[in-house]
């Protein structure tokens, strides 16, 4: 009787072995793996001007700006992340590199001086956990009237620095601008 069952049990085993596997066309698994992003086509309209047609976001090129050093908008966001983290962690790397980034505007005020510190914060692609960079706005083209407000979407374009204030390091984004 042991016998059986064990023929029984290799018998059953070996099919279900077997069955969990499945042969892929192979052509199907290329053209899976060799999908890339689609470019926005452009179309004429009847009046003869161009005109892009509408696709999904996700899909499209993102070509990064020229004119600086480091442009997080180009990147994803982990990878956006994970760029400000090693900023903050190695930021002797990073001094006079021209930074261009997008985020959410936020402003602490301290309270015994007065003085106002902007940061623009970026998330995780899960949106769990934030860091940021402060910036400081050029003064020859802005007023402090012209900060942005507290939760406001901001791109801002500036030189990576820091400063010591007190026994603590800082770092920021000088002369920074807003696009």
């Amino acid at each position: 009787m042991k016998r059986i069952i064990t023929i029984l049990m290799c018998i059953t085993l070996t099919f279900g072995i077997t069955a969990c596997g499945k042969n892929e066309d192979s052509s199907d698994a290329t053209e899976t793996a060799t999908t890339t992003p689609q470019v926005k086509p452009i179309e004429s309209t009847e009046e003869g001007e161009p005109q892009e047609e509408e696709t999904n976001t996700s899909d499209e090129i993102i070509v990064p700006d020229d004119s600086v050093d480091i442009d997080l908008t180009a990147m994803s966001a982990t990878f956006v992340y994970s760029e400000v983290y090693n900023m903050i962690m190695t930021p002797d790397d990073y001094i006079g590199k021209t930074i261009k980034m997008e985020g959410i505007c936020n402003m602490y005020e301290d309270p015994e001086s007065g003085q106002k510190y902007y940061a623009c914060i970026v998330q995780d692609a899960t949106q769990c956990c934030s860091q940021g960079l402060e910036f400081v706005l050029d003064a020859d083209q802005y007023t402090e009237d012209d900060y942005p407000q507290v939760g406001d979407d901001i791109t801002i374009i500036g030189t990576f620095a820091t400063y010591m204030e007190g026994e603590n390091r800082y770092l920021t984004m000088l002369d920074s601008k807003m696009e």
